[in-house]
């Protein structure tokens, strides 16, 4: 009888002639050994209640026929090793058979660590002698999943560069799970029935938790406000809250506040989040990079010169000079690489940190003429982009600028007004940042255009204090260029912006420096709106002579020019100086004319307004019943604008002529909607509105005492 074994033994082998009954095999040192090899949690870890409670319900869900496999995927340094260790070594009891932890090396200069040199590792880990681990992969994998068939084990695999290193490290039964860490999103280990639990940074209330632990409740609760701008600073990203404590707990007599200040400064941020001897910011981040392909090392660079704080696909593209599928393909890597955060539907945002760390390579790496082109191409998309909303929203308006020139449409189609205005509102931030880059480098034309292109924005939406910004940076560039005309458009805007929010002198101011730009210009259309303005603020600082001077020299200039659109609004702006003035039938009569004029135009703005402006007028002339028709007739067209100005104007003359036809009750509802979209809008002076509300109320009052008096209760 032959009894020999041929080939290869791993483990253990029966030989034997004939066998009675069971057969019972135990391998003493793997049957006594539960390893315990995941590391310990930090010892200042804080929070991840979202994170833990997803590792929770993957656990409770653990799939038939395999291990539950979760990939926790981030930023370097967003903390997802201390998050696996701290969950591991909680959930230990739901693992009585040990843990297993491999760090695989996917973010280090050496080379990722094989699966082949991690299965040795378990296998002795889980007691077999070194002449019993076969040298094959395919043959440690499948003996690595047929000693762990009947266990309950967790194994941790750490700093993933793909899912080659993973698959063949997977444990062989279901009561097993498998926690993946990479700065990747890797699409193998999810495609193997992988659940992705994302790590990003703090909350900023956990953020300041972390700080707290590290450096001590005394010192934080002296500085409490020091440390939440601490927190923000280092972008509440774990590693960076980390070495920023411990600077602070290492300088025990330094204030918060200097550590605060070292950091404010954006050149110095990275470099001052380092620990002597230890770990750095920047080095973490230094890994992530160089582990990114040319062209997607140049989009990150060239993306996070984006002046905004987050982007679309299509600027993203005209930013690193790409077709769109190919920078979509990029920027979906940069997301995989988590480098890059995806912030809704084809939108992207940096971590501010990783956006630091990316500006930093970029001036390492690329000219500066580079780096002011990148930034010119997005303020040139974005310049094309705002054109093509504030045609739609205000397509009568005449415009300067070679953007407007421009024959075609754009990169962006709206389907109506409104929805141009809500876009070009949501672009707002960016807008604004787009704005301050281009004018620090000098893009003098692109400002004062793009200025140009967001009136219908401002003129709508009000955003007092970016209006006010952006026209005086608009004013600058146009005088570097030296363009008069320009000048004039944007010092016309804002005094407009002036004139609404009741600064009626610094209006005053710049509607006369307006004129004068246009005049110089010898540019009547610009002459007529300055003249506008100039009459607009002197009416409302009660000099009505010099207003309707301005306002009948503007309504001549363009009767003669045959401008319609300005004619109309010069018109409606003379009724109301005369109607401010007193002189109520001539107002009338002029309104009615503005009136006119505006029905001519397709525009229900300006005709809506016209409505308003001769409501008003009516109703002090004792024909009430005309003025509510038309503020109604007005209603019908502002109700769905956008503009919460309009809307405030029209309620108001509507609450005026309810209640000169002594309906108090419609007049007081009218009149509170008035003053509510007044606040919307941001307008600050309530006065008139809250005058006439007061006035009504104590009509109804008055009214309601006398029908109690004449009707007393029995």
């Amino acid at each position: 009888m032959s009894n020999q074994i041929s080939g290869g033994s791993f483990g253990m082998s029966v030989q034997a002639g004939t066998i009675h009954g069971g057969v019972h095999v135990h391998h003493e040192s793997f049957a006594g050994l539960r390893p315990r090899q995941l590391p310990a949690a930090p010892v200042h870890f804080t929070n991840r209640t979202t994170e833990t409670r997803l590792l929770d319900g993957a656990l409770a869900g653990q799939r038939d026929g395999g291990p539950a496999l979760v990939l926790l995927s981030g930023p370097g340094g967003a903390g997802k090793t201390a998050l696996a260790s701290y969950w591991g070594n909680s959930a230990s009891e739901n693992f009585p058979d040990g843990q297993l932890y491999a760090d695989l090396g996917g973010f280090r200069a050496e080379q990722p660590v094989a699966p082949g040199e991690v299965l040795v590792r378990f296998l002795r880990g889980l007691g077999m002698a070194p002449e019993q681990v076969p040298v094959d992969l395919a043959e440690q994998a499948a003996l690595f999943r047929s000693l762990t068939a009947e266990l309950r084990l967790l194994v941790l695999l750490d700093n993933a560069i793909s899912a080659a290193q993973v698959t063949p490290l997977l444990p062989g039964s279901a009561g097993c799970m498998v926690l993946v860490t990479s700065r990747w999103r890797l699409g193998g280990v999810l495609a193997q029935g992988g659940v992705l639990v994302e790590v990003a940074a703090l909350s900023q209330d956990h953020a300041v938790e972390l700080l707290t632990r590290s450096v001590g409740r005394a010192r934080t609760d002296a500085e409490s406000q020091h440390v939440g701008d601490l927190a923000r600073l280092c972008g509440r990203l774990p590693i960076a809250l980390c070495v920023a404590g411990a600077r602070l707990a290492s300088r025990p007599r330094w204030p918060v506040s200097r550590v605060v200040r070292e950091l404010a400064d954006e050149q110095r941020r990275l470099a001052a989040l380092s620990v002597e001897g230890g770990v750095s910011v920047t080095s973490v981040f230094d890994v992530s990079y160089e582990g990114l392909s040319a062209p997607q090392a140049r989009a990150y660079r060239w993306l996070a010169l984006h002046p905004g704080p987050d982007f679309d696909l299509k600027t993203a593209a005209a930013g690193v000079e790409l077709p769109l599928q190919e920078a979509a393909t990029v920027l979906e890597t940069l997301v995989d690489a988590s480098v890059l955060e995806d912030s809704g539907t084809d939108r992207y945002r940096f971590h501010d940190l990783i956006r630091l760390h990316a500006r930093r390579r970029a001036e390492v790496e690329d000219s500066q003429s580079e780096r002011d082109a990148v930034v010119e191409r997005i303020a040139e998309y974005y310049l094309s982009v705002a054109v093509v909303a504030d045609r739609m929203v205000m397509p009568l308006e005449w415009r300067v600028g070679p953007a407007y020139e421009r024959e075609g449409g754009g990169p962006a189609v709206y389907r109506s007004s409104l929805e141009a205005l809500d876009g070009l509102e949501s672009e707002l931030p960016n807008l604004m940042a787009v704005l301050r880059a281009a004018f620090e480098r000098g893009l003098d034309q692109l400002v004062w255009q793009l200025c140009e292109a967001m009136w219908s924005l401002f003129l709508y939406r009000k955003h007092f204090q970016d209006w006010i910004a952006a026209y005086q940076l608009g004013i600058a560039a146009a005088e570097r260029c030296g363009n008069q005309g320009a000048k004039a458009r944007m010092r016309n805007r804002l005094g407009i912006g002036f004139h609404n929010l009741s600064r009626e002198e610094e209006a005053l101011q710049e509607g006369r420096d307006s004129l004068t730009a246009a005049r110089a210009a010898g540019h009547e259309l610009a002459e007529s709106e300055a003249l506008q303005l100039v009459g607009m603020a002197s009416r409302s600082l009660g000099r009505f002579d010099e207003s309707i001077e301005a306002l009948r020299e503007a309504v001549e200039i363009d009767r003669r020019t045959q401008q319609v659109h300005s004619e109309a609004l010069a018109q409606r702006r003379l009724g109301q100086a005369l109607y401010a003035a007193g002189q109520t039938t001539q107002a009338v009569d002029e309104l009615k004319r503005a009136c006119e004029l505006a029905a001519r135009l397709s525009d229900p703005a300006v005709e809506a307004m016209s409505r308003v402006c001769l409501a008003e007028a009516l109703t002090r002339a004792d024909r009430a019943s005309e003025a509510l028709g038309l503020a109604q007739a007005a209603w019908t067209v502002v109700e769905n604008s956008g503009s919460n100005q309009y809307q405030a104007r029209v309620m108001m003359v509507w609450g005026q002529a309810a209640e000169g036809l002594n309906d108090l009750p419609t007049a007081r509802d009218r009149l509170l909607k008035a003053r509510a979209f007044f606040i919307e809008a941001g307008v600050p002076n309530l006065k008139p509105v809250q005058d006439a509300l007061s006035r009504v109320e104590t009509r109804l009052e008055t009214r309601q005492r006398e029908d109690d008096e004449e009707h007393p209760a029995r």
